[in-house]
């Protein structure tokens, strides 16, 4: 065989190859097959399901298709940030390859969130080879905005500044983060409240958007309880050793 019809024959087969669609996986299968716990008693260990049960029933609505707002609340510690931020924002750069926005309440906390949350668990993984070798977040600095290697944008929004630097931006994915921290409007904006407005950033997308929110709880009148009370007010229940009566564990099921 000559030269060129070998090369011929192997850029086909590449193509052929190409040419399969990849199989998505679910979030959950996702998070149990490629994250890896950088910190914590479980440091080095890929993240299990079963070492926080909530996390499993989480994955399960996210992956239902049923929806398309997911809000998530929790007391600190309980592990909601990395299941409820961090999974679902590294799921669509890295298992669909889309772009996602990362809203915060000011741009301050976005290399924070980088350089602690996303770069240790992306750096554990087989992703760290689309991390970005140039440009803004590479060789530290601030970070605003990622272009990864295989194509896809992490774009981070504040609540803070103009209207026009959320309006200038959409993606199908909005992920935020202390979602409580600034959902007032803006000082001399006539548009809503900061959170609509990112959320707004996937009306092009229309059924096929999705938005993750999560926070711990601050007040009544805040956004996240007003989410999840006006939403399904979902409660975990759980059989009584005493009773068997299924309850959903506050402090007067705690016996001993």
């Amino acid at each position: 065989m000559l030269l060129s019809e070998r090369t011929a024959l192997q850029d086909l087969r590449w193509f052929l190859e190409q040419s399969k669609p990849r199989r998505l996986r679910t979030m959950r299968q996702f998070a149990e097959d490629e994250i890896v716990l950088p910190s914590g008693p479980f440091a080095g260990s890929r993240f299990r399901v079963h070492r926080q049960p909530y996390t499993g029933l989480w994955f399960d609505q996210v992956d239902s298709g049923q929806f398309s707002r997911f809000v998530a609340t929790g007391p600190t510690q309980s592990g909601k940030t990395i299941a409820c931020f961090v999974i679902p924002l590294l799921y669509h750069l890295f298992e669909y390859g889309e772009t996602v926005i990362c809203g915060l309440p000011d741009m301050d906390m976005a290399t924070d969130k980088w350089r602690e949350d996303l770069l240790p668990i992306i750096e554990r993984s087989k992703y760290r080879d689309q991390l970005p070798k140039q440009g803004s977040g590479s060789r530290g600095g601030l970070v605003q905005s990622l272009q990864f290697r295989n194509g896809a944008t992490l774009k981070f929004m504040s609540g803070g500044g103009g209207d026009k630097s959320r309006a200038a931006f959409t993606s199908r994915v909005v992920v935020i983060t202390e979602t409580d921290g600034r959902n007032e409007p803006g000082r001399n904006s006539r548009e809503s409240d900061k959170i609509s407005q990112l959320i707004a950033r996937t009306r092009a997308f229309g059924h096929r958007s999705r938005i993750y929110m999560e926070c711990t709880v601050s007040t009544e009148t805040g956004r996240t309880w007003q989410e999840y009370t006006r939403g399904t007010c979902s409660h975990i229940v759980l059989p009584c050793p005493l009773c068997n009566a299924w309850v959903s564990p506050e402090r007067e099921h705690l016996v001993g």
